[in-house]
């Protein structure tokens, strides 16, 4: 392994494991047992995602399937400096509910507890679940 600036070098070992450099785990705060998301972009490139306790969340929305609802979910995590690092939608009921997932770094939100309130006030959300890491 090398050092260069903004990127290091690593292998993986025979059971597939890649070494974080300590440099690195030190930055970011990962310790031993630190969950991470392994996100594949499709252009056999990898994007590693620490899963911190205190400033990750999962948010689980069922809302009208409108194309307005989605639209309104995501305006609320803006505004919210609620930054998504991976979600899925899915049709629950085809053309009335739909079910929105997403793991999300609340690190630069002001008040978390902010999130599942504005969710629930708009008129097209039915359900919401908050669990924070």
């Amino acid at each position: 392994m090398f050092f260069i600036k903004n990127f290091n070098i690593v292998k993986i070992d025979s059971k597939g494991r890649l070494i974080v450099p300590f440099h690195i785990r030190n930055y970011l705060g990962l310790k031993e047992g630190t969950e991470l998301i392994v996100a594949n972009n499709g252009k056999k490139e990898l994007r590693i995602f620490p899963l911190l306790n205190g400033s990750t969340a999962r948010i689980n929305v069922t809302a009208s399937e409108n194309p307005v609802a989605l639209q309104k979910i995501l305006d609320i995590m803006f505004k919210n400096k609620i930054d998504i690092l991976m979600s899925i939608s899915k049709s629950i009921d085809r053309g009335k509910l739909l079910e929105w997932t997403a793991i999300v770094d609340t690190s630069n939100c002001q008040n978390v507890k902010e999130i599942e309130g504005s969710l629930r006030k708009a008129k097209l959300v039915k359900k919401v679940e908050v669990e924070f890491k």
